[in-house]
Parts: C-alpha cells; sequence; structure tokens
C-alpha cells in the first residue's frame, strides 16, 4: 500500500521548492506556519507542534488523538523497517478521502558527529525524528479554511518513539491550550497576527509567554515575531539601468511602510523620489538632465535567503514630475515586475510609456537598498 521503505528512505532537500510533491507535503514549511505552540514534555526531550494558519482555527480542530492513531497505523511498516541510526528522518502524512498518503524526507548531513563518554567513542544524533500530519480545520463560518493546511508535529528521539505515546497526549494539549486560549480570548485577537506559545505539558502550565509578559504587553506577547509590527522608516536605495538608448543612474530617497520585517519576510511599501541622471557631452559640454519620478513600490520575499539569488515580489508605478531634456516625453509612467534578489542587491524588468502605451520601451534595473 505504502511502497517499499527503501524507496522512501531517499535523501532530500529539507527546504521547500516548488514540485507538486512539496506543495501537497510541504506547503508550509515546518515552523513558518503564521500561528505556533510548542508544547514540552520534561524530563525527555519530545515535543509536540501545533501549526495553524489562522488562530481562528484552534474553534475548529478536529479529533487530533484519533487522526494521530490513524497516522500511526498508516506509517507502522515503515518505521518498523527504519534503521535506529545518527540520521533523523521526518514522516509527512497526510490523511485524505478515507486515504493516508505519506512521504519521508532523511537529513543525512551530520553522519561525522560524534560523541566522546566514559572512554567510548560514539555516533552523535543531533536531529530529532518527526512524525508530521497535514490536516484541514474547517467549520460552516469558516468554510474558506478548508483550504489553508494546519500540522501537527511530534518530535521524538527515533520514529519508534511514537507508539509510546499516552493515548490522549495531543487532548491534554490542546486542553492545556484552550485554557489560555478561551473563546472570550480569541474574540479580541486579530485573525491577521502571527501568535506563538510555549507549554510544559508535565507541569500543564504555559512557560511563554508568562504572566509578567502578558501583563504588560497583553495580547502582543503572544506575538512571534517581536519586531512585525506595522511601522514608517527612511528608505534610500540607488539603481542603475540602461534606458533610451543610454546607461542612466538613478538613486530613490522617501518612505518605507514596513508591514513585517522578521527574520521569515520582509514585505514593505515604498513612496518614493526618483530622480533619473542622463549624460550628453556636446562640443566639450558637458550637461546633466535629471528627470524626476514619483513612485509607489511594494516589495515582498521570504527570509532567510537561501545564498545566490532568489524570487522577488516587486511591482512598482512612478509618475514623471520632473522633466529636463528630451530623454522622456510629457505624461510618461514606469512600471516594474517582479524580480530576483540577493540580500539587498535586486534586479527587476522595468518599462516606461506614455499616452496609453506610447513610446513604451523596456529596460533591466539593478538596485541596491541600503536597509
Amino acid at each position: 500500500m505504502v511502497g517499499t521503505a527503501s524507496a522512501l528512505h531517499a535523501q532530500v532537500d529539507m527546504r521547500t521548492n516548488f514540485t507538486p510533491v512539496e506543495l501537497r507535503f510541504n506547503q508550509v514549511r515546518p515552523g513558518y506556519s503564521r500561528v505556533l505552540f510548542e508544547f514540552r514534555m520534561p524530563p525527555s526531550s519530545n515535543k509536540i507542534n501545533l501549526e495553524l494558519n489562522h488562530i481562528s482555527q484552534l474553534k475548529a480542530l478536529p479529533n487530533l488523538d484519533s487522526l494521530l492513531g490513524v497516522s500511526l497505523k498508516a506509517i507502522k511498516q515503515i518505521v518498523d523497517s527504519t534503521p535506529t541510526d545518527i540520521f533523523g528522518r521526518r514522516i509527512d502524512v497526510r490523511p485524505v478521502d478515507n486515504k493516508v498518503e505519506i512521504r519521508m524526507v532523511s537529513n543525512e548531513s551530520n553522519q561525522n558527529t560524534l560523541v566522546y563518554q566514559n572512554g567510548n567513542l560514539n555516533n552523535l544524533k543531533l536531529d530529532k525524528d518527526t512524525l508530521r500530519i497535514i490536516f484541514f480545520p474547517q467549520d460552516e463560518k469558516t468554510q474558506y479554511q478548508k483550504y489553508y493546511p494546519a500540522y501537527l508535529s511530534i518530535h521524538v528521539n527515533h520514529l519508534s518513539d511514537l507508539f509510546n505515546l499516552e493515548s490522549n497526549t495531543i487532548a491534554s494539549c490542546i486542553t492545556l491550550l484552550k485554557s489560555s486560549f478561551t473563546e472570550e480570548a480569541l474574540g479580541k485577537l486579530n485573525l491577521n497576527n502571527s501568535y506563538s506559545a510555549v507549554f510544559n505539558l508535565t507541569e500543564q502550565k504555559m512557560i511563554f509567554p508568562n504572566t509578567k509578559m502578558i501583563q504588560k504587553r497583553g495580547n502582543k506577547a503572544y506575538t512571534r515575531f517581536q519586531n512585525n509590527e506595522s511601522t514608517i522608516l527612511p528608505a534610500i536605495y540607488g539603481s542603475m539601468q540602461y534606458s533610451r538608448g543610454a546607461f542612466v543612474p538613478s538613486f530613490a530617497a522617501g518612505l518605507s511602510y514596513v508591514i513585517s520585517d522578521n527574520k521569515y519576510n520582509d514585505h514593505r511599501v515604498f513612496l518614493m523620489w526618483e530622480p533619473y541622471f542622463f549624460f550628453s557631452n556636446t562640443n566639450n559640454q558637458f550637461q546633466t538632465y535629471r528627470n524626476d519620478f514619483v513612485t509607489l513600490r511594494m516589495v515582498e520575499f521570504d527570509k532567510p535567503e537561501k545564498g545566490g539569488w532568489s524570487f522577488v515580489q516587486n511591482v512598482s508605478i512612478g509618475y514623471l514630475v520632473g522633466r529636463r531634456g528630451n530623454w522622456f516625453e510629457q505624461n510618461t509612467f514606469k512600471f516594474s515586475l517582479p524580480g530576483i534578489r540577493n540580500h539587498t542587491l535586486q534586479i527587476e524588468p522595468e518599462f516606461y510609456f506614455n499616452n496609453f502605451f506610447r513610446n513604451f520601451s523596456p529596460t533591466l534595473r539593478l538596485s541596491l537598498f541600503f536597509e
């Protein structure tokens, strides 16, 4: 039913990509959901994570212990055939339509890690094994949420430890969670915000945020990203593009409205003054022509960046407010489209036109953001 274990033990890149398999099993990477609740179980190092797309999905959770039971039954043959070694593995499980879809990810990057203890040298396992269950909370009032997955992740030393959990472990997590996030409390929370809390399941208490933090910050104490609050900041960037038959430097100064800037993503809206500089040398007379645009720009990209170039959701629209020389026509507009980015360096296509796309011309723009 599930195929051979050897076929499932293939090493796979742990980072999300856009293959059909990743979109099906890993649409949101572990730890990157908008809402994350962590349940620790001392003295063991095991833990359980519940990841949601919206905090309101707490009102529509299915029977997660039952879902866990179905998942454990489905992966039993795989776990029995998996060796107990130092390699960290994750089994993604997707119970849908009376069937269970399964894939295994193996991380074999720690094969050279060792530990010396009591005169013996042994291999050291750094990564936990994980069972990650994908499910879709929904109810009559929130039907749209059936399209947004949620995740239940159980982290253990070895996959076989999954079968030693008590039958009501997940129910205990949800009961503890809802003692803090009551119906009344949920009604006061912003559905678009990110939230996080850490619980000690053994002692049945919340350990983060603590009482002092909640008294000081209120609901903001649950916000996962302490620097995720919207703010307005000064902004500047410089650019180079080939436009109208010449290489044209430009710079931009203005304000950026920071929607989110944290270790996971950067999302900003810019309102900028952008002077473009054209140069000519006629009869040894050097002249500079400055053409000014006012530009509205949106930039959004995921962090941490993978190194090298990656896709950036970028779009802008600008209007020529100051014209010198004959480089641009009157009533000229410009707009840019998504491009690629490497840290603060960005490449994007840009287009100029006037009077309903007359004199339309493209360029490729290289920008350096000073952030």
